[in-house]
């Protein structure tokens, strides 16, 4: 093992602290949010200008009131249960209750000690969560500033076995020649919803009613934010600290490549089919008939150089965008969506349809990312969910997979080991090589790499077994932060859920350190260092060379420690996977010394050879 396996190891975490610390934006400080009953329009609000000056005269930008005394709307489903304000027909809070697969799986709120708490997936900032925004200047100023209240037909809705489907219709006049309804369909046991927004022209003249602005690909608007609420855990909540944050935020899908956050310039006007926010687990996604050819905007103002932990991506809201139309009187016409705001999963995903064309594929599962090892993980999670639909425990499924992986690799170990043995007993003779070519550092390489190459050693070969464990661990490390299948997934005993670290015992203090803060004593972490230490006596005294022990043995005595530390606040699961690896190892070194003899010293026959320079 030895340095090969220091510089392995290395490597690896080189590379996922570096993501986390680029992607995760680990120590951006907590900022007081927005009182929410007010919000400021912005500069792009479409038809509105916001230096008009307000109703005193002052000559500030628009703003709107939302009072909380405002009357609201309940939808209660078996998924999900949704609050909305009547007034502004808008969506205040999104709770999901229950995961669909089991049937009583909750979604608790994991930033709190009450796990009965349901995730609501709207931030308290976000009033634009399905809101309306007209492109005439003249209409779209009294619809945006509330001069028109929206009215429900109904208070509350509530479905259960027996009532599997109910609507819901908010209705408002705009100065007397619009009238406007958004009409929502929910399903009991279903993540979707639909969405109807009917346009009734009111005027009796023959003139028909323009929808829209002087920019033609924008009608009205869709939209969804700022933000979404980040699926905090209790230790990050507590340091103002966000989790992982991979492929966050708003995303829109042109039906090629991947979905972005901001189309480019000659993607400005291409139909999209879907919109939306992203969370770790979690989505928020708007489906429009694609006979609409809606258009996407990211709607991000200027942030104040803050950022908000609590909600990810703040400061930005997906808009879906419609080209602009023309009313006859009294026609009405009927615009069809259809939203998803759940969790992301692979199978959910994958059966939903556009409205209207259910023959057209969405590609939602691409609003699930694992990264540059995405193949790896796509592979791994399925692996996983196989052996979980044996075991019926993602712990157990993992610490299968890290067997399955010990096996698979035995034969690149086994032969890193043969080579390393050989280097042992090549060392007298480099030892003589460093004397002879001290001052010649040329020849030395050049007679080091012959003895090398005529006694069949491959210098590099102590690193051959940890290469195809890098997409692995990299690949696990990518689906505890974004597979929703393995959060909240419990182990056994405390483990209660392999996304998060494990609690032994909550400590009432904080101990802060560089990268990690100590607010628990978690059993996992110190028993990885513990299997660490046992695996660097065990194996790398068997491996070590003569010309390196007390080098190696200097750097890796703290190694057990450091792992302590730097796997204190890392998922279980992924700790369960390195500790299980480490006890393989150690295994698998006794398997091939005691019935493979490889750590016998080699027969007469077997010597080194040994050439004269």
């Amino acid at each position: 093992m030895g340095s090969r396996y220091i510089l392995a190891v290395v490597l690896m975490l080189v590379v996922m602290i570096a993501w986390t610390i680029i992607f995760g934006n680990r120590f951006a400080p907590e900022q007081e949010e927005i009182p929410p009953t007010e919000q400021t329009l912005q500069d792009d609000t479409p038809g509105v200008d916001p230096n008009e000056v307000n109703s005193e005269g002052s000559g500030q930008p628009l703003t709107f009131q939302v009072n909380p005394d405002d009357p609201i709307v309940n939808v209660k489903t078996n998924t999900y249960a949704i609050t909305f304000n009547e007034k502004l027909a808008i969506a205040n809070r999104w709770d999901l209750v229950e995961k669909k697969e089991s049937g009583n799986l909750r979604f608790p709120d994991r930033s709190t000690d009450t796990t009965d708490v349901p995730l609501n997936l709207i931030p308290e900032t976000a009033l634009n969560c399905l809101e309306l925004r007209l492109g005439n200047k003249d209409l779209q100023f009294d619809l945006n500033l509330r001069r028109t209240e929206w009215t429900a037909d109904k208070k509350s809705i509530e479905l259960n076995e027996t009532i599997n489907e109910d609507t819901l219709t908010f209705t408002t006049t705009v100065q007397e020649q619009l009238k406007i309804s958004k009409r929502f369909t929910f399903y009991n046991n279903s993540y979707t919803v639909d969405l109807d927004v009917m346009f009734q022209n009111l005027k009796d003249d023959s003139t028909p009613l323009h929808i829209g602005g002087i920019e033609p690909a924008n009608g009205y608007e869709l939209r969804w934010g700022p933000g979404i609420n980040a699926d905090l855990l209790i230790h990050e909540k507590k340091a103002g600290k966000p989790g992982r944050r991979g492929a966050e935020g708003a995303r829109a899908y042109v039906g090629t490549g991947k979905p972005k956050r901001e189309l480019k310039n000659e993607l400005v006007y291409a139909t999209v089919l879907w919109a939306g926010i992203n969370s770790n687990y979690f989505s928020a996604i708007m489906i429009p008939d694609p006979q609409l050819e809606a258009t996407y905007k990211l709607d991000n103002p200027k942030a104040n150089g803050e950022k908000n932990v609590l909600v990810t991506a703040s400061t930005e809201t997906a808009v879906l965008r419609i080209p602009s139309f023309q009313l006859s009187n009294h026609n009405i016409l009927t615009h069809t969506f259809r939203l998803y705001v759940g969790p992301k999963d692979d199978a959910m995903l994958k059966e939903i349809t556009p409205p209207n064309e259910p023959e057209i594929q969405l590609g939602l599962s691409k609003v699930i990312d694992f990264g540059f090892f995405g193949p790896v993980a796509w592979a791994m999670l399925w692996l996983v969910k196989q052996l979980y639909s044996v075991f019926q425990n993602y712990g157990l499924s993992i610490i299968i997979l890290t067997a399955l992986v010990k096996i698979l690799s035995f034969p690149l170990t086994r032969k890193a080991h043969v080579s390393m043995k050989k280097m042992q007993q090549l060392q007298p003779q480099l030892v003589e090589l460093k004397e002879k070519y001290r001052d010649d550092p040329q020849r030395l390489n050049k007679a080091t790499m012959r003895i090398y190459k005529e006694n069949g050693v491959n210098p590099l070969s102590g690193c051959i077994p940890w290469l195809p464990q890098l997409p692995i661990f990299w690949a696990l490390f990518s689906l505890l932060g974004s597979a929703v299948e393995l959060r909240g997934a419990p182990f056994f005993f405390w483990i209660d859920d392999l996304s998060a670290p494990d609690v032994l015992i909550d400590l009432p203090f904080t101990i802060p350190l560089i990268f990690t803060q100590i607010d628990a004593i978690r059993f996992l972490p110190i028993l990885n260092g513990l299997t660490t230490w046992l695996q660097q006596k065990f194996v790398g005294g068997m491996s070590a060379t003569p010309a390196t022990t007390n080098t190696q043995a200097k750097i890796m005595q703290f190694m057990p420690l450091i792992f302590v530390f730097l796997f204190y606040n890392w998922a279980s699961g992924f700790v369960l996977y390195w500790l299980c690896n480490n006890v393989f190892t150690v295994a698998q070194q006794y398997i091939q010394t005691k019935y493979f003899h490889d750590g016998e010293p080699d027969t007469q026959d077997n010597l080194p050879k040994r050439k004269q320079d």
